[in-house]
């Protein structure tokens, strides 16, 4: 079975797109349209626009908000070959249209090189967040140029297009249940690919910036991976430890301590009355819990084991939240 590649999926574009929505943009005529404002050959105008809304599948998805041609002026030059990624230019556009959407639209049939579509769908695949829909906006381009790079497409445009059939193919059992897709589909789901890895990348850094300490992180986890969320757990709980140790170190002078595995820690603090025999044996099964946790084996784990080992890491999170409460009290 071969690996997944996104670029086979731009050549079925048009059709998951009638499919899914009854149709779409028509991007050659649009493309050839704008081309002379991206050439410099046009000052951009209204009637720039007013191509765009005149196109049979725009009015179903978007709606311009009334302006002025005066209101355009400030526009008048700024498609003119237009880098990757420009910032400001996306900045302004969003101050002028206030819909992320439609300027992402007008972007990127103006240059198709370098810019694409951002919508919801996209949005939850690849898991982008961000304060601003103008940073989202920004880091779906730079997830597109990482794409780009993977699967050898020509344009960001043409990586948009695959990763919107994508979305569609995924989103609509009718649509991957087709023969043309089927094997596309499989594909994705049994192989690890850039795609999904953009996605955790994007997921991870958003729960890691919202989240500051590992329990948090944990319970974030705990309902869709139990096996991650023990791990991290555990990366509290000897973080917990080590503070003790590190803590109990200061109070009685002693420079150094001997490197111990976590059971022998645990004894020595217990020994030290840092603990009662009751929390260290809790330490110890949580510590237990976590081992678990590292070394299952999720693919031959059954339904059962699963919801046992979510229910033993659901205690362990709990467990943890509550001692280090009462040790900072």
């Amino acid at each position: 079975m071969a690996d997944f590649d996104l670029k086979a999926l731009l050549p079925f574009y048009q059709q998951v797109a009638i499919w899914k929505y009854g149709g779409s943009l028509d991007f050659d005529l649009l493309e050839k349209s704008l081309e002379p404002v991206r050439r410099g050959e046009e000052a951009f105008s209204y009637r720039h626009l007013e191509t765009l809304k005149k196109d049979n599948l725009f009015p179903a998805w978007w709606k311009l908000p009334e302006m002025q041609e005066e209101e355009l002026e400030v526009l008048k030059w700024a498609f003119k070959n237009p880098g990757p990624r420009d910032s400001e230019l996306v900045q302004k556009l969003f101050e002028i249209f206030k819909n992320i959407e439609i300027l992402s639209c007008l972007l990127r049939v103006i240059c198709p090189q370098h810019y694409g579509i951002y919508s919801a769908p996209v949005e939850n695949l690849l898991s982008i967040k961000a304060e601003t829909p103008v940073k989202k906006y920004l880091i779906y381009l730079e997830n597109l140029t990482e794409l780009q790079e993977e699967y050898g497409l020509a344009r960001i445009a043409d990586v948009d297009m695959a990763i919107f059939a994508l979305c569609c193919l995924l989103n609509e059992q009718y649509i991957r249940q087709n023969p043309d897709f089927r094997q596309v589909y499989l594909d994705y789901l049994e192989h690890p690919n850039l795609v999904k890895k953009i996605s955790a990348r994007n997921a991870l850094r958003n729960v890691r910036q919202e989240n500051i300490y590992y329990l948090d992180l944990a319970e974030s986890f705990l309902e869709t991976d139990p096996e991650i969320a023990g791990i991290l757990a555990g990366k509290e709980l000897e973080s917990l430890v080590n503070y003790l140790r590190k803590n109990e170190k200061t109070k009685s002078g002693h420079k150094s301590y001997k490197s111990l595995n976590m059971p022998e820690k645990l004894e020595e603090l217990a020994l030290k009355k840092v603990f009662t025999d009751q929390v260290k044996e809790d330490l110890r099964s949580w510590w237990d819990t976590r081992n678990d946790c590292v070394h299952l084996n999720l693919a031959e784990a059954s339904k059962a084991q699963l919801q046992e080992l979510k229910s033993r890491v659901c205690e362990m999170i709990t467990g943890l939240s509550e001692l280090k409460k009462r040790l900072s009290s």
